[in-house]
């Protein structure tokens, strides 16, 4: 009898012409016999309904037009002027009441079916609350608020407005509704469903966090359907998500040291960019300027090598870096096929980095090799005739040749001078030579001291051909 009444009520009401919007009390038009028999039974009912008819006849019949009033109970009904209104009241957020109006827009509990209506989507945010409450520590009614157990409390508070249920996606809200199983898994399913509710609202002030979930529903499911791939794999969400943020902060610290240790080195650049500025002086071609410019300028050679060595070196090793990360990349994405987005995900910071370290390194390479071009060109302008002097200051080769004779010497006596220098100097060679053996030996060990002595090889055949066989023959030579 009950839902009889309510239902008469609910027809009485959305048929009413209420003086104001969202008064309880207007016109009223008997203009059916169902308006006539709706009427009837809530005035029967009065103690539930709150009906009165206000200065009209003591009989009903069809077309009359009354003046009406009702107020149900509280427990027994609600009514509001608008949905605002109604989920201001106490609890209405997390649970909706079995029997309610909304004047306004003429709605009631019984218009639950239409999921796109004003109604549906108000019950379906109260069903929503109820599903997660599932998957939350408990569910806080006097609160309306969501308690998740994630490292210490975290509360969702059920805080959502009309406006907020008029934006929502209504198949993604409604698709979060049935997410959790009902078999063994219910237990896996729901923490993965937890965790991803909680890093999805983190960031979120709390008041803001259930609404920004029913605006982004599909994110929450996605991320949902993220977290079951890894369990259908085999593995947990939280063991996962530790292994590949450990790589992460590792591969991290490896390439930052790709600076770090050279960071001392590179902090001489500028120090040698200031040493070379200053020490290299104009060449006025009467001091030391040459020669202290060019010994600023073969030290500042050396440094660059030196640096460019490091560079190049420090380069292999962020190039090997990065061959490593692409690899466990290609590694984790072959064995967690299904979860391949959020994994390669977690790598772009990586490869970010590397990149930029790629590019700090060409920067200081550029630089040095910038600076030793600077250094040569200020050489060259200081010391223009550089290279004209250095070949002026080496000392040159003396060269002993036999002495010529005279032009009084007759030319048999001078040829026959000639043999009896190389024969002193061959003798020389010789001796020079006595601890050699065989006498192959020490003949050439001979040649090459005679060469010495700036004299080509005698033509003599005796020089030539009979060696010494042992010390006194070289005593008679």
């Amino acid at each position: 009898m009950t839902d009889l009444v309510w239902t008469a009520l609910a027809h009485v009401a959305k048929r009413l012409q209420p003086r104001a919007a969202g008064e309880m009390r207007g016109a009223f038009v008997l203009g059916e016999d169902t308006d006539l028999k709706a009427l009837e039974l809530c005035l029967g009912h009065e103690e539930e309904t709150g009906m009165r008819v206000h200065g009209g006849p003591a009989a009903l019949a069809l077309g009359q037009t009354l003046e009406i009033s009702f107020e149900p109970r509280v427990g027994w009904a609600a009514v509001a002027p608008n949905l605002d209104e109604l989920l201001k009241q106490p609890g209405n957020r997390v649970r909706a009441r079995p029997r309610f109006l909304v004047l306004n827009s003429k709605a009631s509990s019984d218009d639950g079916s239409e999921v796109q209506s004003e109604v549906g989507r108000y019950l379906l945010a109260v069903k929503l609350a109820k599903s997660f409450k599932e998957v939350a520590g408990f569910l806080d009614f006097d609160d309306q608020s969501l308690v998740f157990i994630s490292n210490g409390r975290f509360d969702v508070p059920v805080n959502y407005t009309a406006a907020d249920l008029g934006s929502m996606d209504v198949d993604e809200v409604q698709a979060l509704t049935t997410l959790i199983p009902t078999d063994t898994h219910k237990k896996q399913c729901a923490g993965i469903l937890a965790t991803a509710i909680v890093d999805l609202v983190r960031a979120q002030p709390p008041s803001a966090r259930f609404p920004f979930l029913l605006g982004h529903a599909k994110e929450l499911r996605a991320a949902y359907d993220q977290g079951y791939k890894m369990y259908a794999a085999g593995f947990s969400y939280e063991k996962l998500k530790d292994t590949v943020e450990a790589a992460r902060v590792e591969y991290v610290g490896k390439i930052h040291k790709v600076l770090s240790d050279i960071q001392n080195q590179l902090l001489g650049i500028p120090v040698a960019t200031i040493i070379v500025a200053t020490q290299l002086k104009e060449d006025k071609g009467a001091g030391p300027e040459l020669f202290i410019n060019t010994a600023v300028l073969l030290g500042a050679w050396v440094f660059v090598a030196l640096t460019l060595l490091l560079i190049r070196n420090q380069q292999h090793t962020l190039k090997v870096l990065k061959d490593e990360i692409s690899r466990q990349k290609r590694q984790l994405l072959t064995e967690y096929a299904p979860v391949a987005d959020v994994l390669a995900g977690a790598f772009k910071s990586l490869e970010s980095r590397a990149r930029t370290q790629t590019i700090v390194l060409w920067v200081i390479l550029a630089a040095v090799v910038a600076g030793l071009g600077l250094a040569n060109w200020s050489y060259a302008i200081l010391t223009p005739d550089a290279l004209t002097r250095l070949r002026a200051a080496r000392p040159a080769a003396t060269v002993f040749a036999p002495s010529m004779p005279s032009s009084g010497t007759s030319a048999s006596a001078a040829s026959a001078a000639v043999p009896k220098l190389w024969q002193a100097v061959l003798g020389h060679s010789w001796r020079s030579c006595a601890h050699q053996k065989p006498w192959q030996t020490r003949h050439s060990c001979a040649m090459a001291q005679h060469s010495r002595w700036g004299g080509g090889p005698p033509t003599h055949s005796r020089w030539v051909t009979r060696p010494f066989n042992d010390v006194s023959e070289r005593r008679v030579w």
